[in-house]
């Protein structure tokens, strides 16, 4: 009977579609994880008694671990079938969110949470390898644009699912809600997906695997943590420097491995090049902008923390509405003009912002500007995934599908690194200018996140100066769109011939 059921799935003429709910079902509750637990951070930081601070590497560990081992689970679905793969990170996720839920400390939260990492690293890479194998290329950029819209609307759920789950049901609720949700995708999984052909390459290069996702794990420690440790610390520097010298050793590695980890070639594709930088720095832009706002509407507007995660919707909701969109006219125009069109929008959209960040703007006016924001970015998804894996060969299309995701974690976190720096020198500058003695300049940022509000009872110049400091980290951040924009250009332009499987 199942085996019929199964048959019947195969080969109706909709499976294309039910293979990207499959797979886009599984893709969104891991981006839903990695929103909703920040809603549940304060409350869980109140029943261990422990400070947010230790607690924020529940969700930096998550972050950094995943796009860690993104390419060496990308590969493994080369080597050991895409189906398998997936199946196997959904599990991994599902008892491991249990294992979260479970936590006693916060260092056994983030340990969990740090596996949890490791499961939801293979379902990204897989669900694309998926949605490009079984739709036609003049399908791909909708499909790809519906994957975009799927990855916009799981951090709304986040932003409004967690607070719900929290105040009712407990910070536990959002890692056990998971485990209901893999109880569908994992069967569901089971009996639509097709296992990929197998290319006849078994083994592992175990070596590359350690070393490609060690040197990436210290880069982007180095980034996540240089605010906290200070750029110039040396755990900083020792961090960059590990990096170095094992992606060093990695690249000398794989030039020489029988069956690379991660084939060097690729990055002859001049597709798959330009289209990974470009992401880089277009997502690196909107992680930017979704750490950065709060800081302005909690520092300068005086809001709480509940009203700052839905002052974030617009963007969210626009990047979502609009993905689905950028991937039809991908499909109509070409992906390099819809790309170079959207980033167009998306650096309006930065200037914008710039200019209506002052003390008193209504929310209703960021609102706007941030959906503009939203609307830009959210055209350039689906041309630019489906450019990164157009001339990749079949069977290195696991490893390569990880590649954009893996862009767009080290780009925001190279970015958040870049703009918080930045920031902070603003705000210590300005404020300087006002009048404020230079050693409470230095710690006002700080203040300011913990203590909530700057605005009451404070003199209008300080106000101001915090205001004026948001202009001018915005119109820094419009230099990642640029240069998102520079690297669009060098994308090439496919046309698609149109097909009707």
């Amino acid at each position: 009977m199942i085996e019929s059921l199964r048959v019947r799935l195969h080969n109706h003429p909709k499976y294309r579609w039910f293979v990207l709910v499959s797979v886009g079902s599984g893709m969104m509750m891991a981006i839903l994880d990695s929103s909703i637990v920040n809603i549940a951070l304060p409350t869980i930081a109140a029943e261990f008694q422990s400070e947010i601070t230790l607690l924020m590497w529940a969700v930096t560990l998550y972050m950094v671990l995943q796009a860690t081992f993104m390419p060496v689970l990308g590969r493994s679905g080369d080597i050991y079938g895409h189906k398998k793969v997936f199946i196997t990170g959904l599990l991994v996720f599902t008892v491991t969110s249990a294992a979260c839920a479970l936590a006693w400390s916060p260092y056994v939260l983030i340990a969990n949470r740090g596996l949890q990492a490791l499961g939801a690293a293979t379902l990204a890479p897989m669900a694309l390898s998926f949605v490009y194998d079984v739709f036609p290329p003049r399908e791909r950029p909708k499909a790809l644009g519906l994957m975009g819209g799927i990855m916009g609307l799981a951090p709304i759920l986040g932003l409004t699912l967690g607070g719900a789950l929290v105040s009712t049901l407990g910070w536990r609720s959002v890692f056990f809600v998971n485990i209901p949700i893999c109880a569908v995708v994992v069967p569901v999984a089971w009996l639509v997906l097709r296992e990929s052909p197998s290319h006849g390459k078994r083994t592992f290069d175990v070596l590359g695997g350690v070393l490609l996702s060690s040197g990436i794990f210290c880069g982007l420690l180095a980034l996540s943590q240089s605010t906290n440790w200070g750029w110039t610390s040396p755990r900083i520097i020792v961090s960059f420097a590990a990096m170095a010298v094992l992606l060093g050793i990695f690249i000398f590695w794989e030039t020489r491995a029988a069956s690379p980890v991660l084939d060097l070639s690729l990055f002859r594709l001049r597709s798959l090049v330009a289209a990974n930088i470009t992401g880089f720095f277009s997502s690196g832009a909107m992680f930017g902008t979704f750490i950065l706002l709060p800081f302005f509407f909690q520092a300068v507007l005086g809001e709480d923390a509940a009203s700052t995660g839905l002052e974030l919707v617009p963007m969210a909701l626009m990047f979502a509405l609009v993905s689905p969109f950028g991937g039809r006219l991908t499909a109509r125009i070409g992906n390099k003009a819809t790309a170079l069109i959207g980033l167009a929008v998306g650096m309006v959209g930065y200037y914008l912002l710039s200019q209506n960040l002052f003390v008193g703007v209504t929310p209703l006016r960021v609102g706007i500007c941030i959906s503009v924001m939203g609307i830009g970015l959210g055209l350039t998804m689906a041309p630019i995934t489906s450019a990164a894996v157009h001339d990749v060969p079949p069977d290195k299309r696991g490893v390569a599908s990880s590649l954009p995701n893996m862009a767009r974690f080290i780009g925001g976190s190279f970015t958040i690194a870049v703009v918080s720096t930045f920031l902070t020198w603003r705000i210590t500058t300005h404020l300087i200018e006002a009048g404020m003695p230079e050693a409470q300049a230095a710690t006002a940022l700080a203040g300011a996140s913990e203590g909530g509000s700057v605005g009451a009872g404070i003199p209008p110049a300080y106000q101001a100066a915090f205001a004026n400091s948001f202009e001018d980290v915005f119109l820094f951040a419009m230099l990642f769109v640029g240069a998102a924009l520079l690297a669009a250009v060098f994308v090439p332009s496919f046309k698609e011939k149109k097909s009707h499987g």
